[in-house]
C-alpha cells in the first residue's frame, strides 16, 4: 500500500513540474546590499532559481518556489573568506486568485541559511500588495520574522515604472523606501533605506535574455541605519549590476 501511495506522489509531482515555468537568473553584482546593509562592498556573483505554476489551477491562484545564493569575490577588507558562498536563501510565495484587475495578493517564507556557520538561519515571512494603473506598479510589503529572535516589521513601498523600445529591448526605473520597526530596547523606528535605480534588458531568444542595472542606496535616518563605521550597515551607496536570464 506504501509502494502505491509513493508512486502515487511520485506521479503527481513529475506531472506539477512539467507544467511549471522555471527560470534561472546568473548576476554579476558591484557589491552586495540588502535593505540599506552592506555586506560585501566588493564583486559578488548571485545566482537564483525559481519555478511557478507546479500544476496549480489559475483560478486557485499562483505558487512559487525557488532560490538564491550570494558567491563572494571580494573579502571586505579582510572579514569575509573569499571564493564562497555566504549565503543561501529558499523561499516560495503564494499568489491569491485576482478579483479585481491588476491588483495583486500574495504571501510568503523565506529561509535565509549561511554556509559554514553553524546553526545560522534565519525565518521570515511576508505578506504583500501590488497594482498597476496606466503602465506604473505601485507595491507594498510586510516582512517580518518567524521563530526564535527579536522581532521586527520592515516595511517597504515601491513604485516602477517600464516601457519597451523595440519587442526585444525594453527599461525600467524604479524606487523604494522603508520603514523599520525593532523590538530592541534602544532602536529606533522610522524609515531606514530606499533606492532609485533603473535597468535594461534585451531578449536574444525565446529562451536567453541578458541586461543592466544600476541602483542608488538611500539612508532615510542615520539613527534607524547607522553607518558602518559605528558598527552597523550602511556602506556602499551605489550598485551596478550584469545580468544573464533564462526561462523555460
Amino acid at each position: 500500500m506504501k509502494k502505491i501511495i509513493t508512486t502515487t506522489l511520485a506521479a503527481g509531482l513529475v506531472a506539477s513540474m512539467a507544467t511549471a515555468e522555471v527560470s534561472t537568473t546568473f548576476d554579476f553584482s558591484s557589491a552586495y546590499v540588502f535593505r540599506g546593509v552592506t555586506y560585501n562592498d566588493g564583486a559578488v556573483f548571485q545566482p537564483g532559481i525559481e519555478a511557478t505554476g507546479l500544476g496549480v489551477p489559475e483560478a486557485w491562484g499562483g505558487l512559487t518556489v525557488g532560490a538564491w545564493g550570494n558567491y563572494d569575490f571580494d573579502d571586505y577588507d579582510d572579514t569575509l573568506p573569499t571564493s564562497e558562498f555566504s549565503e543561501v536563501d529558499w523561499y516560495l510565495s503564494y499568489s491569491l486568485p485576482s478579483l479585481v484587475d491588476s491588483l495583486d495578493l500574495f504571501l510568503g517564507y523565506t529561509e535565509y541559511t549561511y554556509p559554514g556557520v553553524a546553526g545560522g538561519a534565519d525565518k521570515e515571512g511576508n505578506v504583500g500588495v501590488g497594482y498597476g494603473i496606466a503602465g506604473i506598479g505601485l507595491g507594498y510589503t510586510l516582512y517580518f520574522n518567524v521563530g526564535n529572535g527579536d522581532k521586527y516589521y520592515y516595511n517597504e513601498f515601491a513604485i516602477d515604472y517600464g516601457f519597451e523600445f523595440t519587442e526585444e529591448l525594453g527599461a525600467s526605473i524604479y524606487a523604494t523606501a522603508a520603514y523599520l520597526s525593532v523590538d530592541v530596547a534602544g532602536a529606533e523606528d522610522g524609515f531606514a533605506d530606499g533606492s532609485l535605480g533603473g535597468d535594461i534588458s534585451y531578449t536574444l531568444s525565446d529562451v536567453w535574455s541578458v541586461g543592466a542595472s544600476v541602483t542608488y542606496i538611500a539612508q532615510l535616518d542615520d539613527k534607524v541605519l547607522p553607518d558602518a563605521k559605528y558598527g552597523a550597515g550602511y556602506d556602499v551607496d551605489l550598485v551596478g549590476m550584469l545580468s544573464l536570464a533564462a526561462s523555460f
